[in-house]
């Protein structure tokens, strides 16, 4: 997919973070909403965050004026109920004109090892550790190959919401006591990793923090370029819980002071999964989500369009998503059969009749990351126009490659651009 020039927004359980990508990534700004707090799967989120929210997207479409948005939401928003979901993502698009796109688990897995990998060479394993506000990612590589992956229902969010006395001044309750108990909602892993990356800005926290960190050693990275004992790592979140006040921590980020009411719950969490596996070198890591989408947005996809009328386009869109390493899972060939024809059949098809193609295209939408219209000049035509309803009954993704010209096409809470 095309990143040039492009403003692209991670919204968590309860950060949203805006950064800008032209030809590298920059860090816009932040906020600390707690989409959490008085969450329920039938109502959603409040009202009162989701204006707070429409007012932060509101902003920073002033700011950037003429630059496209894309949006990427985890954690809490994935718990909705599926009307509630559809509801939301309606009045989202209606008040700023953009997708509110929600990021499955196993995709949020993808961007998360996506954005690392090539960073570690070594043929052992290594977990990749990503603890949100609503949940925890914990992906196990060796060989570079993803060997397992677990998504705990355990976050920041609710640590705050159990111990809401972590963040008194001087923390109510004792480290070793929180880590002792999320041990216990750990799950069992089979891999042996000795070495962990840290992600979602934990590389300037600890900056910030004065943890001690160590230069690395284990292999070469400008945005990697520290390590710390996971030892070390318990002696400074003790000091951290037990000596250091959360004014003083705040402090250190005068610019969303907020986002330390995270810094002990996630440390702690962090600390419980390194004990628990036995984790011996911790990797602080700024690379989130965002990092793994630019690197590679989709694994699989499928392609929409008039192919009797603009079968050229449509395959030079294929082969340039293939060039980026997404399997187009259909169309799967490119030789017509019949070009020109009412119904295009390709070479390798010739006995599939015209339903159990349609069928097949949409299967292949079930099991696709998005669905992209190849609509040349804004034109979509009937096959496509079901295609789309049928992607958007499953919650996928619909992007346009240019702006539709119906209607009623303008109106859905889609994608244009690719």
């Amino acid at each position: 997919m095309n990143f040039k020039n492009l403003i692209l927004i991670d919204i968590g359980t309860t950060t949203v973070k805006a950064y800008k990508y032209s030809d590298k990534l920059i860090p816009l700004e932040q906020i600390s909403l707690h989409f959490k707090q008085d969450f329920s799967p039938e109502q959603g989120i409040t009202k009162e965050k989701e204006r707070e929210l429409f007012k932060f997207i509101e902003k920073l479409k002033a700011k950037n004026e003429d630059t496209p948005i894309k949006v990427y939401a985890t954690s809490v928003f994935r718990k909705m109920d599926p009307k509630t979901q559809k509801a939301f993502t309606d009045r989202f698009f209606n008040n700023t004109g953009i997708f509110f796109n929600i990021v499955p688990h196993d995709l949020e897995n993808f961007y998360l090892q996506t954005s690392l990998i090539g960073k570690y060479t070594s043929a052992d394993p290594v977990m990749l550790i990503n603890i949100g506000g609503g949940s925890t990612e914990l992906v196990v590589l060796e060989n570079r190959k993803i060997v397992e992956t677990h998504n705990i229902d355990l976050g920041v969010g609710a640590v705050l919401e159990k111990h809401p006395e972590i963040n008194k001044e001087i923390s109510g309750i004792f480290l070793d006591e929180l880590t002792q108990e999320v041990k216990l909602q750990l799950p069992e892993i089979v891999s042996k990793p000795k070495v962990a990356f840290y992600t979602g800005g934990e590389l300037s926290y600890m900056k910030l923090a004065e943890y001690p960190l160590k230069s690395n050693s284990l292999f070469e990275d400008p945005d990697h370029p520290y390590v710390i004992e996971t030892a070390q790592f318990a002696r400074k979140n003790k000091e951290v819980f037990e000596y250091i006040r959360l004014e003083t921590l705040e402090k250190l980020m005068p610019e969303n002071p907020k986002w330390m009411a995270g810094a002990r719950p996630c440390s702690a969490i962090a600390q419980a999964i390194c004990q628990k596996y036995n984790i011996e070198s911790l990797i602080p890591s700024d690379s989130n989500l965002i990092n793994g989408v630019v690197r590679q947005e989709f694994r699989k996809v499928t392609l929409s369009g008039s192919f009797r009328k603009h079968l050229d386009y449509i395959l030079t869109i294929k082969r340039s998503l293939e060039q980026t390493k997404i399997e187009i899972l259909s169309p799967r060939f490119t030789e017509p059969k019949n070009p020109g024809e009412e119904f295009v059949v390709f070479t390798g098809e010739e006995n599939m009749t015209p339903l159990d193609l349609e069928r097949h295209h949409l299967r292949s939408i079930e099991n696709s990351d998005a669905l992209i219209v190849c609509d040349k000049e804004g034109y979509v035509g009937a096959s496509a126009m079901i295609e789309i309803g049928y992607a958007q009954s499953f919650g996928k993704r619909v992007i346009f490659a240019e702006p539709p010209e119906e209607f009623m096409l303008k109106t859905l809470p889609a994608e244009i651009g690719i």
